[in-house]
């Protein structure tokens, strides 16, 4: 299957059409993971009421959003470039930052 795909992505680039960069496909996955472990950590503190995992929920939300930001200039254009590489380099920071309190806090 997996040859299947490389097979169609390089014959859209014979043919003129342009094929999807696979570092950006794979952020985009990756943001679109993290939305999904986002809601699953919010079902588990529903659950079990941990405040922790409201933390790591903050995280993975961040985590989505920062895989997303990139692509919002197509949106909004007026925004520069070196904003965006602000905010992806502080929300790196906020994720670590969240994850490591999520892990030392007490219940």
């Amino acid at each position: 299957m997996f040859e299947s795909v490389l097979f169609a992505i390089s014959g859209m680039s014979e043919i003129g059409g342009e094929g999807p960069d696979l570092s950006e496909s794979l952020d985009f996955a990756t943001g679109i993971f993290a939305a999904f472990l986002l809601v699953v950590s919010l079902f588990a503190y529903r659950r079990t009421k941990m405040k922790r995992l409201l933390f790591v929920s903050a995280a993975f939300g961040i985590y989505a959003f920062r895989a997303i930001l990139p692509r919002l200039e197509i949106i909004l254009p007026t925004v520069e470039a070196t904003t965006i590489t602000v905010i992806l380099s502080s929300t790196g920071f906020v994720i670590l930052a969240l994850f490591f309190v999520a892990i030392v806090k007490k219940n």
